[in-house]
């Protein structure tokens, strides 16, 4: 690919990654992007630059636009691999740039690189003088590392926003207005999900510290770069929503199935769940990335287990995702777990022990049948389906209620 023009003398350097279909543990079946973005001003600045393989791809794309060896700054926004990987080979182009990070920033990367490179602590808040143009730091720990800053040119209206309000997807267009939100905001809620959403009281907050910049465009990381009035207000508006743990009208159905018996549960199930008020989506665990079904249920008021019985225990597959719940760290959710068996039933106990001693509400019933459902047994799915969509809405709304009141008396 070519350099892309973001603005008069601000372009995106980076580099299309088609191949990688894991990330951080995070599913990436159509690839990512590892965006760095070159100003050139009276001073030249360079904001991250790119994974480790793809260092001759950047500095190509630099090469079109200016000598390497111009370059004043270096801006590393985040020291992790991704971003500074190719600051070796960067350095070693530009010899007389200073390379700025964060406080924290400056101390990870001598720790990781072990070069005497002419490094630069900022502040929060403080500003760089371009010439034309200001860049403006802005500290967003825990984004998704301590260290981590945002860079602002409120010039050109652009936050260069690192990990936060990015999504791993490789494209041939670079812009959010050209691909659609639709397109767009599964990538950039299955990265928020599994990267950020731990973190979301510090998201939050640095929300609020962005809430008066004039912003055009965000540039992140990873996938494309927003722009457009109605793509930015729709990326705020998720934000806000993950931020604020704003729940959907959704439940979540995560089974697995030897002979079929448990998946059969599973679609009378998830009709009962419909009917009591809640979209339904289910996903074998044998077959899905933990990374889409993590992006469905971090947002979702219900979470169900379907677990055949494996000697007398939890079938392994849907064991081995229960840990995936805690990426999201959120225990509010609200679980029911059911199952099939043969000659024993054990992973319905099991499953609500090992859920409950994860910190999760689980709804006290679950629900097993065994060998193959009948007719009656299924109607006794649809029915457990709907008590549990009204159980989830009816305690969410009891744990509101009660932190509203906590609030109030503090």
């Amino acid at each position: 690919m070519e350099p892309v023009k973001l603005a008069d003398g601000v372009y995106w350097v980076g580099a299309v990654d088609w191949d990688i279909r894991e990330f951080h543990g995070l599913g990436t079946p159509q690839g990512s992007t590892y965006n760095s973005y070159l100003i050139v001003d009276e001073k030249t600045v360079l904001i991250d630059t790119v994974k480790s393989p793809e260092t001759e791809t950047l500095l190509g794309h630099v090469s079109k636009i200016i000598d390497p060896v111009k370059i004043d700054y270096v801006i590393s926004n985040h020291s992790e691999y991704d971003h500074s990987g190719s600051l070796g080979r960067v350095m070693e182009a530009a010899p007389g740039a200073t390379l700025i990070a964060s406080k924290d920033g400056v101390k990870r990367l001598e720790q990781m690189f072990h070069q005497d490179w002419n490094f630069q602590a900022v502040a929060d808040g403080e500003e760089l003088s371009l010439g034309g143009r200001t860049l403006r730091f802005i500290y967003a720990p825990l984004l998704h590392w301590p260290e981590t800053m945002f860079s602002y040119c409120p010039e050109d209206r652009i936050l260069f926003s690192c990990d936060a309000f990015g999504g791993h997807v490789a494209t041939t267009e670079r812009f959010s207005d050209k691909l659609g939100v639709p397109f767009v905001m599964p990538y950039t809620r299955s990265y928020y999900a599994f990267l950020l959403a731990a973190f979301r009281r510090a998201a939050a907050q640095v929300m609020g510290k962005i809430a008066g910049l004039d912003i055009d465009m965000i540039g992140p990381s990873h996938g494309p770069i927003w722009r457009g009035k109605d793509d930015l207000a729709a990326l705020m508006e998720a934000y806000r929503a993950w931020t604020s743990l704003e729940l959907e009208d959704r439940a979540v159905i995560i089974y697995g199935t030897m002979w079929g018996n448990t998946g059969h549960m599973v679609e009378a199930v998830a009709e009962g769940v419909s009917s009591g008020g809640l979209e339904a989506r289910a996903f074998n665990v044998q077959l899905t990335d933990p990374s889409e079904i993590i992006a469905g249920s971090f947002i979702s008021k219900l979470i169900m287990f379907g677990s055949p019985t494996f000697e007398s225990g939890i079938y392994p597959p849907v064991e081995a995702f229960i840990p995936y719940l805690r990426v999201p760290r959120d225990k509010h959710k609200k679980i029911a777990v059911f199952g099939s068996y043969g000659w024993s039933g054990g992973s319905i106990p099991k499953l609500t022990q090992a859920l409950t001693a994860e910190g999760y509400e689980v709804m006290e019933e679950g629900l097993k049948v065994r060998f193959t459902p009948t007719s009656e047994e299924l109607d006794a799915c649809r029915e457990f389906g709907r008590r549990a969509a009204e159980w989830a809405r009816e305690r969410l709304a009891a744990d509101a209620a009660g932190e509203a009141a906590a609030a109030e008396r503090q």
